[in-house]
């Protein structure tokens, strides 16, 4: 054996392999934590109001870590991939905490969208608020994870006092109003540098049906949903009061074939209930599962309105990352996790679902890393900041072998390849950011080839 050649590192040696590993996997993570959504069993959406009287409104939430953790470990639990949070100027007062909640969203491939709930439409108000309160929040903050996804804007003109007392012409005229709304909104964002950030809203399923409605004909009507597809990038279809797949379908079937954007379907936890429109919580999530299946990539996913009454009903989940029901939370479970990672049904506990999503992402590692070391439980759902796990993931790869140290050559191996590794996930990040999300059979290519080959790499021992 060449003594030179296979003399072994000391605490200096194994620092430099640490910190190359440490920045490899920590990129890794970051490129799973964004694109995690994609790998996500459903793609659901929740109307976040500030609801002071609720424990699980924003104005209680954001602000108290504790709460934070909880919430967003629910959301993994519930397939949540989009939060409506309605929080004011928030980040005026308290951009701390506003960007703390941000970040913790966007680390587990949730966005955060901005809510404006308001009843009459006017342009020049709504402009002054996203400017003061999203706009220039995004601005200052240098980190890309703490800042606002999306607008989200709840305009119900049908809502107001001039919509009943008018003429079928009046309230044409009050749905174009709401058009200049959403045209004044996305102006401002692109006349301020924010054209990044996308606009959504929510519509009831009756404008391009209604006879309330004094459209000139059908060509008129069309129009209107072609020039609110210039600003927005996609619209809820509230599909309230409607108790069978067939009667949500006629409502939203004409959008779901002609808005140019994003369609998605709106149910009201507030019909959950006897003599409601679901009879119970399991009847409204079978009816969006029903819808999923119905319209498949049609729509981009269902959301429920509100987030609180959606807590007051829904089980409270549990969590459990004992993957291999050994009664420890180890290593072993990780590789575990690293296996069934990307599933997006019909995962079970021994796929790496920690969390009954019945799927496997990023919010199984959270929870994996929560209870790292300690004898199986259930019921944590306190999920800490990322930066404090990505080392024990790297102390589990870069663990020695039985049969040695690592080589001098081994550790320069590894330093160049996780340094190679590095520089190609930092420009997928990048293009991730300007193309959008990656999805499939793309990033497990990444994920098998990167992980398991420069685990195996820091493992090696001398040859």
């Amino acid at each position: 054996m060449n003594d030179t050649k296979h003399q072994l590192w000391g605490r200096g040696g194994w620092q430099s392999v640490r910190r190359g590993a440490t920045k490899f996997l920590a990129s890794l993570l970051i490129v799973l934590a964004i694109c995690g959504s994609a790998f996500a069993q459903t793609q659901r959406g929740t109307w976040m109001w500030g609801s002071a009287s609720h424990p699980y409104g924003a104005s209680n939430v954001i602000g108290d870590l504790p709460l934070e953790d909880e919430l967003v470990s629910y959301f993994g639990a519930w397939g949540v991939d989009r939060v409506y949070a309605s929080v004011g100027s928030l980040g005026i007062s308290d951009p701390t905490s506003m960007a703390r909640w941000n970040a913790a969203l966007d680390d587990m491939g949730v966005e955060s969208q901005k809510l404006h709930g308001i009843v009459t439409p006017n342009p020049v108000s709504l402009a002054n608020k996203i400017q003061t309160q999203l706009i220039d929040f995004n601005v200052s903050r240098a980190d890309p994870r703490e800042r606002f996804d999306a607008v989200h804007l709840d305009i119900e003109p049908h809502a107001s006092a001039a919509w009943d007392s008018g003429t079928p012409a009046d309230r044409r005229n009050l749905l174009f109003d709401l058009r200049d709304t959403y045209v004044a909104a996305r102006a401002q964002l692109d006349d301020n540098g924010a054209s990044e950030v996308r606009i959504y809203a929510d519509l009831p399923v009756w404008y391009d049906s209604s006879a309330s409605i004094g459209w000139l004909d059908t060509a008129d009507r069309d129009q209107w949903f072609d020039d609110i597809g210039v600003p927005l990038d996609g619209i809820t279809m509230m599909a309230f009061e409607r108790d069978t797949l067939s009667k949500i379908t006629s409502g939203v079937g004409w959008e779901v074939a002609n808005f140019d954007g994003e369609v998605r379907i709106g149910l009201n936890v507030n019909e959950v209930g006897p003599g409601e429109t679901f009879e119970d919580f399991a009847a409204m999530l079978t009816m969006a599962d029903d819808l999923e299946a119905f319209y498949g990539a049609s729509i981009t996913g269902i959301d429920f309105q509100p987030m609180t009454t959606y807590t007051d009903l829904s089980p409270t989940p549990t969590f459990s990352a004992d993957f291999t029901s050994d009664g420890n939370i180890d290593g072993a479970d990780f590789l575990a996790w690293q296996k069934g990672y990307g599933l997006e049904v019909g995962a079970t506990l021994a796929d790496g679902d920690a969390n009954g999503s019945s799927s496997v992402n990023v919010f199984d590692l959270a929870v994996w890393k929560q209870q790292f070391g300690t004898p199986a439980l259930l019921g944590v759902t306190a999920i800490p900041e990322p930066n404090s796990w990505v080392l024990v993931v790297v102390g589990l790869c870069c663990w020695p072998s039985g049969r040695g140290l690592l080589s001098r050559e081994s550790v320069l191996a590894a330093q160049e390849k996780s340094t190679c590794g590095v520089n190609k996930l930092q420009k997928l990040f990048v293009d991730h950011k300007k193309a959008g999300p990656i999805h499939g059979p793309g990033l497990q290519k990444i994920h098998s080839h990167y992980v398991r080959r420069y685990c195996n790499l820091l493992r090696m021992s001398p040859q």
